[in-house]
């Protein structure tokens, strides 16, 4: 049986697009495999293209002019009509890893990259898709949702923590109205701005009244100090309750489930009134 995807490749450098033209059509256009290709130069005439004819994967340049890739990657997420739709980013430098990934993409390969490793990925998220399921991408106002940061976010960022040898911390802030009467989109957009110190850091919405923050980069005595500021603005507006912090931090803790310690500890912090530090209350 046919199986024909579409893939969009976005780059201001034609000698890239051409080649990734030319490995695209090698590995796939032959048997039941199809594949067809468009393309463009920046993110602006992506957006444009995309909406036009709805591709099943992007490979998209994060340094373009006009519109750059993480803007375009983000305008793109937002919308619902490619929700399904895979974004593997391309990028001249580690570091925009973590920036790629905040702005909704699945997947990235450093410049200059292997054509045979990248048509695995391409392969991978064309016709093996499907089977993974789709995964909600955000709850809204770029609130990651928890299925999706579990299942695509944190194991890498806990083998990247390892490999470079990063601290890694993780919060979990427990935190309430005094009443409910400004509605709880309201309630949660005060306390997402409280909440959003970092843009590097993801915010993830936890549970009702319970947010998550991946603190990357960040050890142990900074993310009590970041808890002790979330403690402090809360209790500067009159519509939120103190907050309870839980805080799990993979150097202290020499274990990769981040997400049960930090449970604990914000068990042990509702429990107490502390703020929690891998299941120990912290001084105030």
């Amino acid at each position: 049986m046919l199986c024909e995807k579409s893939v969009l490749i976005v780059d201001d450098e034609a000698g890239v697009r051409e080649t990734l033209k030319r490995g695209i059509h090698r590995q796939f256009n032959k048997g039941n495999q199809r594949v067809s290709i468009s393309e463009a130069a920046n993110g602006e005439e992506a957006i444009a293209l995309a909406h036009r004819f709805p591709p099943d994967l992007i490979i998209m340049d994060i340094r373009m002019p006009v519109m750059d890739g993480l803007k375009a990657c983000r305008i793109l997420r937002s919308d619902s009509k490619f929700a399904a739709t895979m974004i593997i980013m391309l990028t001249c430098e580690i570091a925009e890893e973590s920036a790629g990934l905040l702005s909704g993409a699945d997947d990235y390969v450093i410049k200059p990259f292997d054509i045979k490793t990248l048509l695995i990925r391409i392969e991978r998220g064309l016709f093996k898709q499907g089977a993974m399921g789709t995964v909600s991408y955000a709850e809204s106002d770029g609130v990651l949702s928890k299925n999706y940061f579990v299942e695509s976010w944190l194991n890498y960022e806990i083998a990247r923590a390892k490999r470079y040898q990063h601290p890694l911390s993780f919060l979990l802030v427990k935190i309430d109205s005094i009443d409910d009467k400004q509605g709880v989109k309201s309630r949660d957009l005060e306390v997402i701005t409280l909440l959003k110190r970092r843009a590097s850091d993801p915010l993830i919405k936890w549970a009702e009244h319970t947010f998550a923050i991946l603190l990357i980069e960040t050890c142990a005595d900074d993310a009590v100090l970041l808890a002790k500021r979330i403690i402090w603005l809360a209790q500067k507006s009159p519509r939120l309750l103190r907050p309870n912090i839980g805080i799990a931090n993979l150097e202290d803790t020499l274990t990769d489930d981040l997400i049960i310690n930090a449970e604990y500890s914000l068990a042990a912090s509702v429990c107490t009134g502390e703020l929690v530090l891998n299941r120990l209350a912290v001084n105030l």
